[in-house]
């Protein structure tokens, strides 16, 4: 069984019977750090304190952060470059839109992405079914251009990420203002869920709680 956890802000957790992945652990943002958590693969889209912290994770895991291509344990990952800012990364520098599948489905994490897609960039990720895209402007898309994206890449399942809440003092949108452009949103009261063949069923925007 596919499952999906979120930890707060990029920071989840993706697994099934044979293998677990970690995006973007982050430090003492406000959310709660997770104990003796552990992964097989952890991803990291930049180098920045919120996206970087790997000693958070226990486990012989592998570590990637870079752009390319890697597999492991039945997992294929492709790291593909983009920037962190509307400037070439003179602002803030590099991201990775990360890609990869587990359990017979395709995920796309967005990591810090600064600015709007083009079809290079579509044509290279090909196929997504789970996307989990920044929303909250400012260091990142505001809510507008994750939502022009979210159209673009045309998922089945898309989670909202990096959004202002009562714990994280940063200055970003809170998820409603994602959501007031969305018809199809659904709320879990629960901060991991199931990937089962009937949330697959149609279309959807999901929002969980943190842990």
């Amino acid at each position: 069984m596919l499952k999906i956890k979120w930890f707060g802000h990029s920071m989840w957790k993706i697994w099934d019977e044979h293998v677990s992945i970690i995006t973007d652990p982050f430090t003492d943002i406000g959310y709660p750090l997770p104990e003796n958590e552990k992964a097989d693969i952890v991803l990291s889209s930049h180098d920045h304190f919120d996206h970087n912290n790997f000693k958070l994770i226990k486990g012989d895991y592998l570590k990637v952060d870079k752009t390319g291509e890697f597999s492991h344990k039945g997992v294929s990952i492709k790291n593909i470059h983009t920037w962190h800012d509307t400037s070439a990364g003179k602002d803030r520098g590099d991201n990775l839109l990360m890609r990869f599948s587990i359990g017979g489905k395709t995920f796309l994490h967005c990591g810090d992405l600064g600015h709007m897609i083009g079809k290079d960039i579509l044509d290279q990720l090909g196929k997504i079914d789970v996307l989990l895209i920044p929303v909250g402007g400012h260091f990142t898309i505001d809510s507008l251009s994750a939502k022009k994206i979210a159209d673009m890449i045309d998922p089945i399942l898309t989670f909202p990420m990096h959004y202002k809440t009562n714990v994280l003092d940063f200055p970003i949108a809170h998820k409603e203002e994602y959501l007031k452009l969305v018809n199809d949103h659904q709320h879990i009261d629960n901060n991991e869920i199931a990937l089962t063949k009937e949330l697959f069923s149609e279309k959807r925007t999901l929002t969980l709680n943190y842990s």
